[in-house]
């Protein structure tokens, strides 16, 4: 039986940190990763190889995605939180799954999974393409 945090691809015994205000979203954190991924108020300095964050229902999208595509190693995931479309209008998010998927592309990521994270959130998962990544 495959553990809740498997389809999320964490970086093994590396750092993995996850940013998000909401108490569903703090809930389910704990809920799948336990103390595989820290919980931080501000992002580790430097770059890292797994971020997840709940994209927050105030501010743009593009400054969001812009400040987290630098703060990703090359080969990094980045997985970005937030309400499933019948609980947009619950939860009060200004958001639709096509708006943050299209801020993620725009900023030059790719998105290549989408997992459920809890009943009424979704997540989706960025990574830098392969062609902009550099050569070791």
């Amino acid at each position: 039986m495959k553990t809740p945090w498997e389809k999320f691809s964490l970086p093994g015994d590396r750092p993995a940190y996850a940013r998000g205000g909401s108490a569903e979203f703090r809930k389910a954190l704990r809920e799948i990763f336990g103390p595989l991924v820290e919980r931080v108020e501000k992002w580790p300095a430097g770059t890292q190889e797994w971020l997840m964050t709940e994209v927050p229902s105030e501010g743009t999208l593009r400054s969001l995605f812009s400040d987290l595509e630098k703060r990703l190693t090359p080969a990094g995931s980045l997985w970005v939180v937030f309400p499933k479309k019948p609980f947009l209008k619950e939860l009060s998010f200004p958001f639709s799954w096509t708006d943050v998927q299209k801020a993620g592309l725009a900023s030059g990521l790719v998105d290549n999974k989408i997992a459920a994270f809890s009943a009424r959130l979704t997540s989706i998962r960025f990574v830098i393409p392969v062609s902009r990544r550099q050569k070791a």
